[in-house]
This record gives structure tokens, C-alpha cells and sequence, in this order.
């Protein structure tokens, strides 16, 4: 083996698989399908003299680069492969040597996601468009917003100011914080700004739990314990006008619905209840949310667009060709057996290890559950075993934001981790070699460093200390 490795350099021709020693040749985050560098180099002068090739061969998302001494020829079946070659390329070019050779590359999945939490905490449009730029280098492609919980509403509906301006009062840190919110204007903005780098932007309005911020606002739609009244029917009149504004804003094609962590005392308690519940033959106040969850989900289908839910709604009697459901209950495996089982397209998120709000070291003190010591870290995510099923869309990492407020801690909690996100959504299973990211991410620091970034250093935890919410 060394004797024959010796020979292809001595011939100018070194092969490298992306399990191999990537970083040597291809420093490039997330690792390619395959690449085959010979020991020439590429005059980086030329970097801009690329020819784009259409190859209606390659499936979507999918390219190929071809690396000559003073040329580069790029072919894709769609503007999503090229872009993606671009990225690469990129990475490429900032290394000190770039080799001639040829990459080909495809997704291992179609959706490779990351949602941000701001109901907790409101970041703005900046910080919401250097994640977008972010998430494109490492050529993830679904940005999951959630924009409404408990602390805040954050998303104009035109019909319902008052969501914003009364829903969007306060955040986690502090309850009497002034409204904050993005216009439509805004979402517009930050649509099209995803768009040009080929991300979709699912927004999340969860209910019928986590409802407080709407429930200030509609206070008689509210039944107690953070939840909505499934029994009072003009709760599906507001819902559905707020469901159609949300399609028009989002051109993508889902809307997130939530669906977790319901409490049915409120329900329990109500005096309308037990009526609603005998006239639509609900067996159990637990039932009541799968008949809410039927209700809200055929409002999102009427719209043209698919739902998305938590894991907590399977056994709703939800179409599974209208939704998908999205895992997080890392702690209830059956849940995601059932879903699988029953057909369901299904996004693997759970929160051991793919929740970032989880402290990424048992030294750090600020975080999720930082007090009991459970910690979500880098290789933990990297070496996690996916379920290997057909019905499995993607992965994605989630940051929620109680303990999160400012650019610096948000940066120290989803960075370099995303990173190991994005690798292990994009690269295929055979190609993951952890010891050889770990080779390339050393890249990855020098350029979130060129963007002043604040990141949580793998290599010395002292390096950038830990600040604070």
C-alpha cells in the first residue's frame, strides 16, 4: 500500500475518496462524493475563467468540477449544482495550493436544515442574513424560523396587527422588552436574500401549545396552560387567515405548525370542553389535539402548501402524502418507529445530539441544562447513526434561544457545529471520516475569524471564553 501510494505521486497523479485523506488535496467542507487531484496545481490567477456546462444527466443539487491547469469547467443539471460547485470552488481557492483534478459531488439528502428560535430572543435581519451566508458556504439548504412561542410574536400579519404589537411584546430575559418583529417588508428581504442562495425559509407558527404571545392578543381564544381552544370555531377563522398571509409571504413549499408539548390541563378545565368534545366524538382530552392538529393541517394544504409538525402529533390521522413530521424526542425512539412505519417523510432533529442550545463542553455553565451536565457535543453529532430509511428527508440541527441573546453567544453556540451538521447531511455515510474534518475545519476557523464570528474553540477551550446569555 505505501509502495503504490509512492508510485502515484512519483507519476503526478494522486486519487483521493472523500474518506480518505481529503484534507490534503480537497480542504472542503462538506466532503465531496468523490475526487480524483493529480499532483499538478491550479494558477489561481485564473480562478474566474470557469465554463458552465448544463448536464441534464446529474441529478438535481448535483456537479462536477474539472480543475485544468489554467481553466475550470463546471457541470450541473440545475442553478443549485452550480451553485454549489461555486462554494467549492471557494473553499478551494482559499487553501495555499489548489490542485488540477476532478470532484463530483451530490447531497446525500434533500433537506439539510437549521432552525433559529427568535420568539425566545430577536436578532434582526443582519444577523439572520450572515446565517444565510453561512448555511450556503456549507451548502445547507432549509432555514426553519420559528416566530412564535410563549415570549413573542415576530411576524407581521396585516389583518392582525395586534399580533405584533401586543403578541410581540417582550422576550425570554425580559417580559416587558419593547415589540419586536419583522415586517413584511422584512421577510421579503431576508426571502429573496435565501433564495439567491438556494435556501428555502420554512416559517413556524406553533400551536396549540406555546400560544401565550397569541393568546395576549386574542384573550378569548385562550383555554389556560399556554394553549388555544380547539373548541371555539373562530379560532380556525383567525388561523386560516394567518395561515394564507404566511403562504404569500413564503413562497417555499411548507409551513411548520409545531404541535409540541401540549398541556391538557387547560383543556381539562375549560367549561366549553366536554360539550365539544362529545359533539365530535373525542374520546379523551388527550384526542383533542389530534383533531386540532386534522383542523390546522387542512388549513396549510388549502394554501397549496405541506405541513410540518413535531413528533408529539403522530397518531393525529394527518395525510402522510400532506405531511411531514419532523422527530425531536430523542428520548421517545418509538415515536420515530411509528412515524416511519406509518409512511411518513420525516426529519431527523432529535435533541441528544442535534439540539445547539445544549452546551457543546460540561465546562460551560450558560446553557441548556448546563447545571445537570449534559452536554451536546461536536464528534457526539458528526458520529451519530441515522436511522437508514427511505422515508428519511434530512437532518437538522435546532437553537433554541432562552439562554441565548446576543450575536457573540448565538455565534459560540451554533458555530463550529453546523458545520458537522452540514458535513453529515450532505456527504455520504461512507465518505464521513471525523479525524479528516476535524483536518479541514482548521480552514473553517481562519474564515470565521475573517468574519468575526465568535465561535467555540474545539482545540482550546480558553480561547474564547464563554460569554454570557
Amino acid at each position: 500500500m505505501r509502495f503504490s501510494l509512492i508510485s502515484a505521486i512519483a507519476s503526478g497523479i494522486l486519487s483521493l475518496c472523500a474518506g480518505a485523506s481529503l484534507s490534503a488535496g480537497v480542504p472542503v467542507i462538506p466532503a465531496p462524493q468523490s475526487a480524483e487531484m493529480t499532483g499538478k496545481t491550479f494558477n489561481k490567477k485564473n480562478i474566474e475563467r470557469v465554463k458552465y456546462v448544463e448536464e441534464k444527466n446529474l441529478p438535481a443539487e448535483a456537479y462536477e468540477i474539472q480543475i485544468k491547469k489554467n481553466r475550470i469547467v463546471v457541470k450541473s443539471s440545475d442553478d443549485a449544482g452550480r451553485f454549489y460547485a461555486q462554494q467549492t470552488l471557494k473553499q478551494l481557492a482559499e487553501a495555499d495550493v489548489m490542485y488540477c483534478g476532478v470532484i463530483k459531488d451530490a447531497p446525500r439528502y434533500e433537506w439539510r436544515g437549521f432552525m433559529l428560535d427568535e420568539s425566545r430572543h430577536f436578532f434582526g435581519k443582519d444577523q439572520v442574513k450572515e446565517i444565510l451566508d453561512l448555511m450556503a458556504r456549507y451548502k445547507l439548504n432549509k432555514f426553519h424560523w420559528h416566530l412564535s412561542d410563549d415570549q413573542g410574536w415576530r411576524v407581521e400579519i396585516k389583518a392582525y396587527p395586534e399580533l405584533c404589537t401586543v403578541g410581540g411584546i417582550g422576550c425570554y430575559s425580559d417580559p416587558n422588552a419593547p415589540a419586536r418583529y419583522y415586517t413584511q417588508d422584512d421577510i421579503r428581504e431576508i426571502v429573496a436574500y435565501a433564495a439567491e442562495r438556494h435556501i428555502e425559509i420554512i416559517p413556524e407558527i406553533d400551536m396549540p401549545g406555546h400560544a401565550t404571545a397569541f393568546t395576549r392578543t386574542f384573550p378569548e381564544l385562550a383555554a389556560g396552560q399556554r394553549t388555544v381552544n380547539p373548541a371555539d370555531e373562530n379560532l380556525y377563522v383567525v388561523l386560516g387567515t394567518i395561515i394564507k398571509e404566511l403562504a404569500d409571504l413564503f413562497p417555499g413549499r411548507y409551513i411548520h405548525i409545531g404541535g409540541d408539548e401540549v398541556s391538557t390541563q387547560g383543556w381539562r378545565e375549560h367549561p366549553d370542553m366536554n360539550a365539544f368534545m362529545e359533539k365530535n366524538g373525542i374520546a379523551s382530552y388527550n384526542d383533542i389535539q389530534k383533531y386540532f392538529e386534522r383542523r390546522l393541517s387542512d388549513i396549510v394544504s388549502g394554501t397549496g402548501k405541506v405541513a410540518i409538525a413535531w413528533d408529539d402529533v403522530i397518531g393525529s390521522g394527518m395525510d402522510k402524502d400532506r405531511t411531514i413530521i419532523h422527530w425531536w424526542r430523542a428520548d421517545h425512539p418509538e415515536s420515530l418507529e411509528k412515524t416511519l412505519e406509518n409512511g411518513y417523510r420525516t426529519i431527523i432533529s432529535p435533541w441528544d445530539p442535534f439540539y445547539l442550545d445544549y452546551i457543546q463542553d460540561i465546562r460551560c455553565k450558560e446553557g441548556h441544562l448546563a447545571w445537570e451536565q449534559r452536554s451536546n457535543e461536536m464528534n457526539e453529532i458528526y458520529g451519530y447513526k441515522l436511522a437508514d430509511d427511505q422515508h428519511v428527508i434530512g437532518i437538522q440541527a435546532n437553537l433554541w434561544t432562552e439562554r441565548v441573546r446576543t450575536r457573540e453567544r448565538l455565534g459560540y453556540m451554533v458555530f463550529p457545529r453546523l458545520i458537522a451538521i452540514a458535513e453529515k447531511a450532505w456527504t455520504s455515510q461512507e465518505n464521513l471520516d471525523y479525524d479528516d474534518f476535524l483536518k479541514r475545519l482548521e480552514n473553517e476557523y481562519k474564515y470565521l475569524d475573517s468574519l468575526n464570528v465568535y465561535y467555540y474553540d474545539f482545540r482550546d477551550f480558553d480561547a474564547h471564553p464563554e460569554p454570557k446569555r
